[in-house]
């Protein structure tokens, strides 16, 4: 079959085996016509091998203006097969020895690296490859935005990784905002990804130099965040009495604390002796390969995040209040009490531990059924801060209080309500008019 250069690779698609050819057609033009085998990825690897050594040898190359049907190529029979090998092998392996749990990330591996690979499996290798480099969260959620947003986009474009130009990039840009309606700040998170993936293509060969580096970045939009009044916050801490989300709603409007925050929060962290709360630890969530995890970290989003709060008297009788309920709660349920949990502070009444997503939809039903104007859970930490300014309090103050690791963070968030400071700058500075003007 020489000629016909058609090479093809084995594909993971939700934990099945996809057969992808490569090939040009009369133009010139790539393809990559794919076909799912139906076959696991446990135990399967030599029959998915064999289909597609088997479809590469009898493929033709469709003539200009038709579209390849690699299903013509196998029938009922052949698929049934392979299919009933695939059964056969695995009750053969569950006799033989338990079957070890093996993690799907693996898959990556599978994918043959050329500087003449579509950009879009590269994208995937890539974020496989660096995983190491991240927190989980952080890995699921760029591996969410490729698989999902980046690399189905420039997969219909057919663009090679040594072909990809900045206009190629900056078409994409075009296309996030006029076809998906996306802000700047999202646009700049998935140029960061691309940029990174590049950068990482360049160190190691594949390409000359970086395209993304000539493309024209969008302007950041500037974050204002939505604050309750104090009228609002007094409704909305009426509402909150003996709701499941009381504690974290004070934790977040008092303290200002962070949602993975206030569920990571411990009773070991919470010092009833010296009247002190520590924040140390924090429950994140990750997404991963389609799966929701829950992270637990023995540590904060930045040295800054780990700081140690006073514990006011009516915090102080709170937490006692849910230390006592959380006792009379495991002997009403006795035996289906969750022990799991028993160290954090916020719990429901079996004893499992909130959920980070649990905070945010819960918070928009309490919202929503109580007739109150509509925020996000995060913005009762804006509301904290902009309580604070309004009482007179500087950015200093509110960035330590908030755990900021920078007081720019604070300042571009904040800096349109500092008011006060501008007040008593204004004092200091009336000095250097004339005495008439005084």
């Amino acid at each position: 079959m020489e000629g016909k250069k058609v090479t093809g690779h084995l594909k993971e698609v939700k934990g099945i085996y996809h057969l992808v050819l490569n090939y040009y057609d009369e133009n010139g033009k790539r393809k990559n016509p794919s076909i799912t085998t139906k076959l696991k990825l446990r135990g399967n690897k030599k029959r998915a091998t064999a289909m597609l050594n088997y479809l590469i040898d009898v493929f033709e190359i469709p003539k200009a203006g038709k579209k390849a049907n690699l299903k013509s190529y196998f029938t009922k029979s052949m698929l049934q097969k392979y299919k009933q090998s695939e059964s056969m092998s695995i009750e053969k392996k569950v006799e033989a020895k338990p079957v070890l749990k093996r993690k799907k990330e693996v898959s990556t591996k599978r994918i043959k690296v050329s500087n003449n690979m579509l950009f879009s499996d590269f994208m995937l290798y890539w974020i496989r490859a660096t995983k190491n480099c991240y927190d989980l969260n952080t890995f699921g959620t760029y591996q969410m935005t490729i698989k999902s947003r980046i690399a189905p986009y420039f997969a219909k474009m057919e663009i090679a990784l040594n072909d990809l130009t900045s206009f190629d990039i900056q078409d994409y840009y075009s296309y996030c905002f006029e076809e998906e309606g996306i802000k700047a700040n999202t646009v700049l998170k998935r140029h960061a990804n691309i940029h990174k993936a590049l950068d990482y293509a360049v160190e190691n060969g594949l390409i000359k130099e970086n395209p993304s580096n000539k493309v024209t970045k969008p302007k950041k939009n500037s974050f204002v965040g939505t604050a309750y009044s104090q009228e609002e916050l007094d409704k909305l801490f009426e509402a909150a009495r003996n709701d499941p989300l009381e504690v974290p709603i004070y934790l977040c409007a008092f303290y200002g604390l962070r949602r993975s925050e206030i569920v990571g929060i411990k009773w070991n962290a919470v010092n009833f002796e010296d009247e002190t709360i520590k924040i140390e630890t924090t429950v994140t969530i990750a997404n991963i390969d389609g799966k929701e995890f829950e992270l637990e970290k023995d540590k904060t989003k930045n040295k800054s995040s780990h700081r140690t709060y006073p514990l006011p008297k009516p915090f102080k009788a709170l937490l006692l209040k849910v230390k006592e309920e959380q006792e009379i709660n495991k002997k009403l349920a006795g035996k289906s009490y969750n022990y799991k949990y028993q160290a954090y502070v916020c719990l429901d009444k079996l004893g499992k531990r909130i959920r980070p997503g649990y905070v945010t939809d819960h918070f928009k039903i309490l919202l929503k059924n109580n007739n109150l104007r509509y925020i996000r859970f995060h913005d009762l930490r804006h509301t904290c801060a902009t309580r604070m300014l309004e009482k007179g309090e500087n950015l200093v103050k509110v960035q330590k209080w908030l755990g900021h690791s920078s007081i720019n963070t604070t300042a571009n968030t904040y800096a349109h309500l500092d008011y006060a400071s501008k007040i008593e700058s204004s004092n200091i500075m009336l000095d250097v008019l004339p005495s008439h003007l005084i």
